[in-house]
């Protein structure tokens, strides 16, 4: 979808329409919502073998709390989105495992994964232990 404009709006490459606040505003109460949700929930998967299956979106930085301090980190995350009875739900996870997985596969924007997580498993360079996990291409039908 290429960019169209009136004098009134614009409707970008997402499909989304921005408004020239300089000229007449349409009527809002009669504008449908569209079905997905543009906040991200950061998904942090509790027990082994809970997983998702999402459309991989991208590879971003979000800022979010340090798990050693109150501090306010930029940390690379994987988004995706999740089909909820709501509509879409974008959701990301920092795992540099997943991240890392996601990069070296160099999977596209749009494919569609089941995100399994395995639990944590200990580091062979120190004594921590990392989040695990199975990351699978989805087969779909279109059409």
């Amino acid at each position: 979808m290429k960019n169209e404009s009136t004098e009134l709006a614009t409707t970008s490459e997402n499909g989304l329409a921005t408004v020239n606040l300089n000229g007449n505003l349409p009527d809002l109460s009669k504008a449908e919502e569209y079905p997905f949700d543009l906040m991200s929930d950061y998904w942090t998967p509790e027990l082994p073998m809970e997983s998702k299956r999402v459309f991989f979106d991208k590879i971003s930085t979000r800022p979010v709390l340090a798990q050693e301090s109150d501090e306010i980190i930029d940390l690379e995350c994987a988004f995706f989105l999740e089909q909820t009875k709501d509509g879409l739900k974008t959701i990301s996870n920092g795992s540099k495992r997943l991240v890392g997985a996601l990069q070296a596969s160099q999977i596209k924007q749009g494919t569609p994964l089941l995100i399994t997580f395995l639990g944590k498993k200990k580091n062979r360079t120190n004594q921590y232990k990392s989040d695990s996990w199975s990351v699978k291409p989805l087969k779909i039908s279109i059409g």
